[in-house]
């Protein structure tokens, strides 16, 4: 017999049997109160089988095999999430309202094309003007765009407000069904996580419910992402926690070349099409609207959108390391960095700077060498770190100071692995 959830139904039950078996429990309080208390036992011992985590097991011959459903083949896959990062500026929304724009009118090479579909946009950096600006200049079909905000009240008072995830996710999903929309954009994602976007289970705590949600009603969601500055490997500089990566599908990279202005875009990662690793370019380019004032304003559009054999990762390390001047701001980018690190820090591991460095700003070591290389005022020294115990030797790095009288050692790089 299934156990009652009603306190009403409950306390019947508890009468009704205790009186079968000759007492009447409700004509006397201490009995009453024992009675109850043996039947919450009792229930709650019953909910505590059901409760926890068990391992469940499904045989393969029972799970059906299905095809990858592409809303933009091969860059943006349905059911789950794609993220689009690149440094700030080198138009990731532009290419992210270019997608949405040719959604709407079916002209995406997947699996509605020829299909017009409804795309919503949850994004903060642009008031609603604005996004409709560049949605029209990309020929955006605008009754097919929706913009996305959540409206919050409390004591009477409404305020309108950005996604918040994990706590939005049931009425965004029931939105987003309700609209039958086929693409949502996030700009920046990390706007609707509740936590710290350096940590790993807040960073999935938000996201994992938002990917359930695609997957669930079968639709693209893109999150819009930073990058770190300096060079090094293009995906390792995806801001904030590793689990941004983790938790996507699909991983496509932004950069713009400092010599030709052109953009490139690389598939950095995709479970579900062997073109990982594909690079397009495009160039930027005017288009000219009237706003609902009459006044003419001039809006960037994506043009000539090809293959191409440059990826990210060479176009970031040329800008860093490619003519005089941008190379001589990246070093003093990162001497920067160095100085201040140390000035806070004081003495400390170059294995914890260098990885400290990679974590912050994509820095690899080096590039830190280099810049220690180069300072003079004030010098970055080197000793060897008296509590280091192990094989080899490790180093301390530190600020020069006036009474500074030790003897200092290079830097060791024998037995550390950097930026592990």
């Amino acid at each position: 017999m299934g156990l009652p959830h009603r306190h009403t139904t409950r306390t019947t039950r508890r009468r009704t049997e205790s009186t079968q078996m000759g007492v009447e429990v409700a004509a006397n309080p201490q009995q009453q109160a024992i009675a109850d208390a043996l039947w919450d036992n009792v229930e709650k011992q019953a909910r505590a089988q059901h409760d926890g985590r068990r391992i469940a097991l499904t045989r393969a011959c029972d799970v059906k095999v299905e095809r990858p459903v592409f809303l933009h083949n091969p860059l943006v896959p349905t059911k789950v999430l794609t993220l689009i990062a690149g440094r700030a500026g080198v138009s990731k929304s532009t290419l992210s309202i270019d997608i949405a724009a040719k959604a709407t009118l079916g002209k995406l090479t997947g699996d509605w094309q020829h299909q017009p579909v409804t795309v919503a946009f949850a994004a903060i950096e642009d008031d609603m003007g604005m996004q409709k600006a560049r949605l029209q200049a990309a020929g955006a079909d605008m009754n097919r765009v929706l913009f996305l905000t959540v409206d919050d009240t409390r004591d009477g008072n409404t305020v309108s407000t950005g996604l918040q995830l994990p706590d939005d996710t049931a009425t965004l999903r029931d939105t987003l069904r309700e609209h039958d929309v086929k693409l949502l954009v996030i700009d920046p994602i990390t706007s609707c996580i509740d936590g710290n976007t350096d940590k790993r289970d807040d960073v999935r705590r938000s996201l994992d419910p938002l990917a359930a949600t695609a997957q669930e009603l079968g639709i693209a969601i893109i999150g819009i992402l930073h990058f770190n500055k300096g060079g090094g490997y293009a995906s390792d500089k995806v801001s904030g926690s590793h689990a941004f990566r983790d938790t996507v599908r699909s991983l496509i990279l932004v950069a713009k070349d400092d010599e030709t202005g052109e953009c490139v875009v690389t598939l950095d990662k995709s479970s579900y099409t062997p073109q990982q690793g594909a690079s397009y370019k495009y160039t930027l380019a005017p288009r000219f609207i009237t706003d609902d004032d009459g006044e003419r304003m001039e809006v960037p559009i994506i043009a000539g959108f090809t293959p191409t054999d440059t990826n990210v990762n060479e176009v970031i390390n040329r800008n860093v390391t490619g003519g005089d001047t941008t190379g001589r701001a990246a070093d003093n980018e990162v001497a920067d960095w160095l100085t201040a690190y140390l000035a806070e820090n004081g003495p400390t591991n170059c294995k914890q700077i260098a990885a400290d460095a990679k974590d912050a700003e994509g820095y690899t070591f080096k590039q830190l060498q280099h810049a220690r290389e180069r300072l003079t005022s004030p010098r970055v020294i080197a000793r060897k770190d008296p509590t280091y115990t192990g094989r080899g030797r490790r180093s301390l790095w530190e600020l020069e100071q006036p009474e500074c009288t030790s003897t200092y050692y290079a830097p060791s790089t024998h037995g550390v692995k950097y930026g592990a």
